[in-house]
């Protein structure tokens, strides 16, 4: 849409009387925004208009009737905005009043310190909402009209950083009537004292329409020089118009790596960050060679940086949807092995959504290659990975032909360390040793029998029995006749351990269970109440406890303003979960053979 096209749509039809309604209605809305004006209470009406829910219609019809009033000089509607920092509406009314403002902003004919002062008082307002920043869009598009953007320039304080803000705004509204000027006036910004001056033209720079190669010239030497003597922030603004342009210009590759890798060296916690918001929102679009070297560089971020590493996990998450999942691997996987902290992957939880979803050979070479790298916190991610798993299956992982050609000591090293981490998952384990099993000679092959039976099979008989049991139907399957053997030894096993009978000695005592249970239920109900903790539902409802009954009936206010009743019946819900047999017999010996599995590096047949 054209710089005029975002409220013509409804301000020029009204102006040319295709909203026109009839002269007492035209008069009694006048008169209703005129009083309302008069007594200072122009953001009230704002709410009570949106609150009625009128027709589109009719709220155009409004809007438009206030832009006349103000543009003829009845009113000004800038006013309440100027002072909406001190009005007496909550915040949340305040927001209904902004969104409003957006609305009229670029319709409205004011003074460029009228329009500067009233957009900066709603921005102050909404804080550190995320819908913040709205107001300043509604001002780029005040800003694209006629001279106004020149004006602005003109007007703003650049030693003021409050207005840098202001000056990316203009120099992007200049870029769409005047490129060549718009380009001309961010590069000699870039030599301003200011800091926030410089980052704002920078940032500029790299939203521009750089149409002919003279431009491109002049843009790329510029930021070539800026990178040297940047500070921190600036450096940021740098490296992002960089990958920036090379997105729009893909022959702009090698100047943007060098870019990026002549910034390596200085860039630091802002820089770091203003990368890693170009990588979450663009990485899917940039060239490999420069998600390579923004990777290299984001290697130096600090724990500390909590955004900054969020902001990671969703640039990561974006190229795995994208099918670009090498690249995501590289990006987070030496973070991960470099602090302990993210092995749990809560900052990377939309990426580790991502891999959840890939298919069940893909998934299987990254936990693999997480397991092949005999780096401790990748093991423990690999843990976390699988511990996501939600739904009615289990996970089932398949190692692809290109694993099942390594040597076979690799192969039954990446079994044990399979079982050693994603032990509390048998099902998933036993899937992945059993497709290893499928690339290895008979002594492997029977090494990786011994470890499925011991210590998996027999500390899971439930489950991974019946699931073992499905596969032994499976004639087709060359490691049939290995899963037939290892339900037969579970057999004897259990036939063993029932032949021995009831043993007195070993039996708790009454005093011991009721010890037992005591812990158990209060291990639970910690669980439980760190689960609520993090619960989005209970952040948003109330919540009461019902000591009896098997319905719960509430009542309500509807739309109609009439009371309603609502009944909801109760119905009961259970959940079940396999505990290790060794855990309960040999806690302390399970427990070694486990840690000796994952710190394994090496086997030999």
């Amino acid at each position: 849409m054209t710089s005029e096209g975002r409220y013509t749509a409804w301000f020029k039809d009204f102006d040319e009387g295709r909203l026109d309604c009839n002269c007492e209605v035209n008069l009694a809305l006048k008169d209703e925004i005129t009083s309302s004006y008069k007594s200072g209470t122009l953001p009230e009406l704002f709410v009570e208009r949106v609150r009625k829910r009128r027709s589109a219609d009719v709220g155009t019809k409004f809007r438009a009737k206030v832009c006349r009033l103000h543009n003829d000089g009845t009113i000004d509607v800038l006013v309440a905005a100027r002072s909406i920092e001190t009005a007496t509406i909550n915040q949340h009314d305040f927001f209904t009043v902004m969104m409003v403002y957006c609305d009229l902003l670029p319709a409205l004919n004011a003074e460029v310190s009228d329009m500067l002062n009233a957009v900066k008082a709603l921005v102050a307002r909404a804080g550190n909402d995320g819908a913040a920043g709205m107001p300043n869009g509604a001002f780029r598009e005040w800003a694209e009209q006629g001279e106004r953007a020149k004006a602005v320039l003109a007007a703003i304080d650049t030693d003021d950083p409050e207005d840098s803000a202001y000056i990316y705004l203009a120099l992007q509204a200049l870029a769409k009537s005047d490129p060549g000027e718009a380009l001309a006036r961010a590069i000699a910004h870039l030599a301003d004292v200011q800091p926030a001056t410089r980052s704002a033209a920078t940032k500029a720079i790299g939203t521009m329409e750089l149409a002919s190669a003279k431009s491109l010239e002049e843009a790329g030497k510029a930021l070539t020089a800026a990178a040297i003597a940047s500070d921190d922030n600036t450096l940021g603004h740098v490296m992002t118009a960089a990958c920036e342009i090379a997105r729009a210009h893909p022959h702009m590759e090698d100047w943007a790596c060098q870019v990026l890798k002549s910034s390596e060296p200085n860039a630091s916690e802002h820089a770091l960050h203003q990368l890693s918001l170009e990588l979450m929102f663009h990485g899917e679009e940039l060239l490999p060679s420069l998600v390579a070297n923004a990777t290299t560089i984001l290697q130096k971020v600090e724990l500390k940086n909590s955004a900054t590493i969020s902001n990671i996990g969703s640039a990561a998450r974006k190229l795995v949807d994208h099918g670009r999942l090498d690249e995501a691997m590289t990006l987070v996987t030496k973070m991960i092995a470099k602090h302990r902290e993210l092995a749990s992957l809560e900052a990377f939880d939309g990426f580790a959504s991502s891999l959840r979803k890939l298919d069940s050979e893909q998934l299987a070479n990254v936990i693999l290659d997480w397991l092949g790298s005999l780096d401790p916190n990748l093991g423990q991610a690999t843990m976390s990975l699988t511990a996501g798993h939600y739904g009615k299956s289990p996970l089932i992982l398949t190692a692809a032909e290109a694993t099942l050609a390594r040597p076979d000591d690799e192969l039954l090293l990446l079994a044990h360390r399979a079982i050693g981490y994603l032990f509390l998952h048998p099902i998933t384990a036993a899937s992945l040793v059993l497709s290893l099993m499928h690339g290895v000679g008979d002594k492997a092959a029977e090494a990786m029998q011994d470890i499925l039976f011991d210590p998996l099979l027999i500390n899971f008989s439930g489950e991974l029995a019946d699931w073992l049991k499905e596969g032994a139907t499976d004639e087709v399957d060359p490691v049939q006749p290995a899963i037939i053997d290892l339900l037969a030894r579970l057999d004897e096993y259990i036939e063993g351990l029932r032949a021995a009978g009831e043993i007195e000695e070993l039996s708790p005592s009454e005093r011991e269970r009721m010890i037992e249970g005591h812990r158990q239920h209060e291990s639970m109900r910690q669980s439980h109440k760190e689960a609520e903790k993090k619960s989005v539902l209970l952040s948003i409802v109330s919540r009461s406890v019902l000591l009896y009954g098997t319905r719960s009936i509430s009542k309500f206010v509807g739309m109609d303003g009439e009371e309603q009743r609502n009944e909801m019946p109760l119905h009961s819900f259970h959940h079940s979960f396999e505990t290790p047999r060794l855990d309960i017999l040999e806690p302390f010996d399970l427990d070694y053979t486990l840690r000796v599995f994952r710190a394994m590096r090496s086997v030999t047949l």
